[in-house]
């Protein structure tokens, strides 16, 4: 080779370089940007909540998928601090499966470690993998879960355990999605917040479209291995850190029960043996308010569900759990 063709090789090899640094630099920048204006500049997702309350200790933390999301748009936190002084932060998101609950609660032991744990339960959380592992693979969320180290170690550890997809690790570590918006989830038509003051007329059709999306064909006894498994590590993780455990299952329309499939017993009754072993109280409410008008769609509280709720049932469980283990403590 010729001293010309290795100057312009060595010319060759510098541009490249040059560019590819100069193209990491920008795009750097770029997703610093992005972290600071998408993952922490609001406390609408549950990490951006834990962030927001880092080195705090609440009293409760609620976990779960939207049926737990109206105890935050009802103003169940402020009730329970007004009345008792206890301090609430609602980590729920819709569709939310108990993977997903069990890597948020362990970020939470690390950030604002609770005194204790509501978990809203809902049979379909369990029995399919779009509410578990793909959950923490979705673009949706990631956009909005702000860039830490103890995030990364624990969605790490998701990919491991769990079967989350390494791709998922990856956008979250290059701030992709974040960059590049993502579709919502969950699909256009749910209403949530904007639709919590309505009341709903009771729709044969639309029961049938909801427990079909919740219930995929691929939902069943054989999907639920890993979300049991999440839920039983959750609970020990939990309990093992000195904080209180307590189950409850939210109110739903008659309309809306009688048309669960049979699946769903059957998962309540392996979760019920599960609780029971570790000595967990479970409070199951879902026959506690029949009234359609007390929903905003076929099967979410609204707010004059969520005051029924807080009135009949919700400050009584709150109340006595916080009591037996001040007994406790005090024995």
């Amino acid at each position: 080779m010729t001293e010309r063709a290795e100057r312009g090789e060595r010319t060759g090899w510098r541009s490249a370089t040059l560019f590819v640094a100069l193209f990491v630099v920008l795009y750097a920048a770029l997703a610093a940007v992005a972290e600071v204006r998408v993952a922490r500049s609001a406390e609408d997702s549950a990490f951006q909540k834990l962030l927001a309350a880092r080195g705090t200790r609440p009293d409760w933390i609620v976990l779960g998928a939207s049926h737990a999301l109206p105890l935050d748009w009802g103003g169940v936190p402020e009730r329970l601090s007004a009345e008792t002084g206890a301090r609430m932060l609602v980590l729920a998101e819709a569709g939310a499966g108990p993977v997903y609950a069990d890597v948020l609660a362990q970020q939470a032991l690390i950030d604002a470690p609770p005194a204790r744990v509501l978990y809203v339960l809902d049979p379909f959380a369990f029995l399919a993998r779009d509410w578990n592992a793909a959950r923490l693979e979705d673009r949706g969320l990631l956009r909005t879960t702000p860039l830490r180290l103890s995030t990364a170690r624990l969605l790490a550890g998701a990919v491991v355990r769990d079967g989350v997809d390494p791709r998922a690790l990856a956008d979250y570590l290059t701030a992709f999605s974040k960059l590049n918006p993502p579709q919502r989830f969950p699909p256009a038509g749910w209403e949530g917040e904007a639709g919590f003051d309505r009341a709903a007329r009771p729709s044969r059709h639309a029961v049938e479209s909801r427990i079909a999306y919740l219930y995929p064909p691929a939902a069943g006894p054989d999907a639920a291995g890993p979300a049991l498994a999440a839920f039983a590590a959750m609970i020990d993780r939990v309990q093992a850190q000195g904080a209180g455990v307590v189950v409850l299952r939210l109110p739903l329309p008659a309309h809306f029960r009688e048309a669960l499939p049979p699946v769903a017993q059957d998962l309540l009754a392996e979760v019920r043996g599960l609780l029971s072993a570790r000595g967990v109280p479970f409070h199951d409410l879902v026959a506690a308010l029949d009234d359609p008008a007390l929903y905003f769609d076929t099967d979410h509280l609204n707010r004059d569900g969520v005051d029924r709720l807080w009135a009949e049932h919700l400050r009584a469980v709150l109340a006595g759990t916080q009591a037996a283990q001040a007994n406790d403590s005090g024995d």
